[in-house]
């Protein structure tokens, strides 16, 4: 980690050099890009202790993103978590996605808000505006998104695969995946991220597929800032 700070006007292109995990599992695309931004130490340590640490955190294979900022305070990465929505939105009880999960993990995903504060997680009510995701990613730091896959279009993935209409196989509606983003290209108007669902490669996908993607409904417009600064690659 490390490297000099630059803003939105300095650099039109910011590639982070950050080393790709791969989830391994249907259910842990979180836990993957929070293993993305720990020290090779750490990654190995929560890698090889999965099982138990999620049991300490109170996760049975489902992750909320509040979770991911409890774990992010756990291994000291300082960050800021961004949601619509402080708790459970009701409404998600009709989604299917959620329907195998909302019961045993709606108390539970409520009372990891309310004590957030006490425990020095940090969390923000409200939407973020992609002009702030793209100013964070030029100061050389990435992001966590909760994304509805179902729109997650990457442009290299559909030019080299065209069958693929998206970078997860689902079904519609609504299918949640957490993404890393790593960079952006401010002339060709792209965002970089790497996809835990795949073996280690680069993605990209325009700025408004992305908006659609993270603003669909089911996301609650989650948005994790990491604040630890990566040094950039050359090329992808």
């Amino acid at each position: 980690m490390g490297g000099s700070r630059g803003g939105m006007d300095e650099q039109n292109l910011v590639l982070l050099n950050i080393d790709h995990v791969q989830q391994k599992h249907t259910w842990d695309c979180g836990l993957a890009c929070i293993m993305m931004v720990l020290q090779p130490h750490e990654r190995e340590l929560l890698s090889l202790k999965l099982f138990q640490i999620c049991e300490e955190e109170g996760v049975d294979k489902s992750t909320w993103t509040i979770d991911l900022a409890y774990l992010l305070h756990r291994f000291g990465i300082k960050h800021r978590y961004v949601t619509v929505t402080l708790g459970v939105d009701p409404g998600f009880s009709s989604e299917r996605f959620y329907s195998t999960v909302l019961n045993k993990d709606h108390q539970r995903v409520l009372e990891r808000f309310q004590k957030a504060s006490k425990q020095g997680v940090v969390v923000e009510q409200g939407g973020v505006a992609l002009s702030e995701i793209l100013s964070h990613l030029c100061h050389q730091m990435p992001i966590i998104l909760l994304t509805n896959a179902h729109l997650l279009v990457c442009e290299k993935c559909a030019r080299t695969m065209p069958h693929l209409r998206s970078c997860l196989p689902c079904s519609p509606p609504y299918q949640g995946h957490y993404i890393l983003l790593i960079g952006c290209d401010m002339k060709k108007n792209l965002i970089y991220y790497r996809n835990p669902s795949f073996s280690s490669r680069v993605c990209y996908i325009t700025f408004s597929r992305l908006d659609e993607a993270r603003q669909s409904y089911g996301t609650d417009e989650d948005v994790i800032f990491v604040y630890s600064q990566f040094e950039t690659q050359v090329t992808l």
